[in-house]
């Protein structure tokens, strides 16, 4: 009975599927409410190009129609007044939005601290490792040593 080797199974290239890395755009997303996810998607909306275009159109248009038709003459005390009212909405639910930038600007810093943190305990852990494989084969492992040293001694200026 000829038994076929165990091919190991390939090693997962999706650095999403690794349990220490999390999806801090998802997790942000999880922790809004309704009210703070329309905010959001109109925060994210007025600040488009689009909405900027969509806005000049608009007064462009408005502006001779209202001198043409005499229905809101200069100074254009109606849309005036409309787009004020539209400006003081907008101020609220751009800060609720602002709010929430700045909220998961915090949360992906925490996140990118954390994997920093370990990424270097495990590249310290690797050092040694090494030196031990190092000094187990009896090769010198003084200059790798000293090396490892400045590096360290470097670290630990301004």
């Amino acid at each position: 009975m000829n038994a076929a080797p165990a091919v190991p199974a390939a090693p997962v290239s999706d650095v999403t599927e690794h349990p220490l890395v999390h999806d801090v755009n998802q997790e942000h997303m999880d922790s809004l409410s309704p009210v703070e996810r329309f905010c959001k998607r109109v925060a994210d909306w007025t600040g488009a190009p689009l909405a900027l275009g969509l806005a000049i159109l608009v007064q462009a248009i408005w502006i001779p129609v209202g001198i043409i038709s005499k229905w809101d003459v200069f100074p254009f005390a109606f849309l005036l007044t409309c787009s004020n009212v539209l400006q003081l909405i907008l101020i609220f639910i751009l800060a609720v939005g602002q709010r929430q930038s700045a909220a998961h600007a915090e949360l992906r810093a925490e996140h990118d601290h954390d994997s920093i943190s370990r990424l270097l305990f495990h590249q310290e852990l690797q050092e040694r490792i090494l030196i031990q494989i190092a000094s187990k084969t009896e090769a010198n492992v003084e200059d790798l040593k000293a090396s490892v040293a400045q590096l360290a001694a470097q670290d630990d200026g301004p």
